[in-house]
């Protein structure tokens, strides 16, 4: 990986307003300099970015160039595989709009890739809540953690031949980031990358707060996850997602954005097994009779 080589850094967005702009000048500010980037703005309503204002913030930011490619009627999945095509560039950098970045963010990312020699890198971020809930001690980071939520921030570096070996993200997926990474995890990489995903530890990324799902969409993206990639998950939690897409009552959706531990899914089915309410009394009845 050259140090000097340029970026594309891929932003999918929905207008012109200060959110975006929030993150093009945090990206200006980096320390490797605006120049060794490439922008794409995947956007939504692409009206509010035309070609003027492209190159006016190109100019105005220094990057070396500023595109927008129109998604109005794509899924953000396929956008951002679009964003990534056609370029030379062989690192990917993803960042949603209203990202606030650290000057240090790309640095930082790249440096861990070549150091570790990993597939992607990310850093420690803060996601916005409504429930303002405070800053926790993490864990080192590693791919078994992908089997249980999804602790790869959404401000993150990727090599292109690892994107690439696995056709990026998946459209119809609506967990896709989450999907991607595991199953990079699962495929060893290339290149001699084994698939790796590498944490910095420093807190370099505020990101907006994620779109949260109802709880039944929720419940089917993870088990769709869990379906699509079944030789990371134990038996239980495959039993689990085939359930719940079938719609039996005793699998759950479980917490949003976890998907739940074999001893979790034994207990949810063994409640789901136990008499409730009128029929308990009734049992318990002829039982003292």
């Amino acid at each position: 990986m050259d140090s000097n080589a340029r970026i594309r850094v891929i932003i999918p967005c929905r207008g012109a307003g200060a959110d975006i702009f929030r993150t093009l000048a945090s990206l200006a500010s980096q320390t490797v300099g605006p120049k060794r980037q490439n922008v794409i703005l995947a956007s939504s309503a692409p009206e509010e970015h035309a070609d003027a204002e492209a190159s006016l913030l190109r100019k105005a930011l220094g990057f070396n160039s500023v595109e927008v490619l129109d998604a109005s009627a794509l899924p953000e999945a396929k956008a951002v595989n679009i964003a990534a095509l056609d370029g030379g560039e062989q690192t990917l950098a993803l960042a949603p709009e209203g990202a606030r970045l650290s000057p240090r963010f790309l640095e930082a990312c790249l440096h861990a890739m070549r150091g570790h020699h990993a597939a992607a890198s990310f850093p420690l971020h803060t996601a916005g809540s409504q429930d303002a809930a405070p800053l926790v001690r993490l864990r080192p980071f590693s791919a078994e953690q992908l089997t249980r939520g999804n602790p790869v921030g959404p401000a993150v570096l990727v090599r292109r031949e690892a994107w690439e070996s696995l056709g990026g993200l998946r459209p119809g997926a609506r967990l896709a980031l989450w999907d991607f990474w595991l199953r990079l995890a699962l495929s060893g990489g290339t290149g001699g990358t084994g698939g790796r995903i590498v944490r910095v530890q420093e807190l370099l990324a505020h990101c907006p707060p994620l779109r949260r799902l109802s709880a039944r969409e929720d419940g089917e993206a993870k088990a769709l996850l869990v379906a699509g990639a079944p030789g990371a998950f134990d038996p239980d939690t495959c039993r689990w997602a085939l359930a719940l897409l079938r719609g039996e009552g005793w699998a759950k959706p479980f917490t949003p954005g976890v998907i739940p531990s074999a001893h979790e899914i034994r207990a949810m089915h063994a409640a789901a097994l136990r008499p409730r309410g009128f029929a308990r009394a009734f049992r318990q009845e002829l039982r003292s009779a």
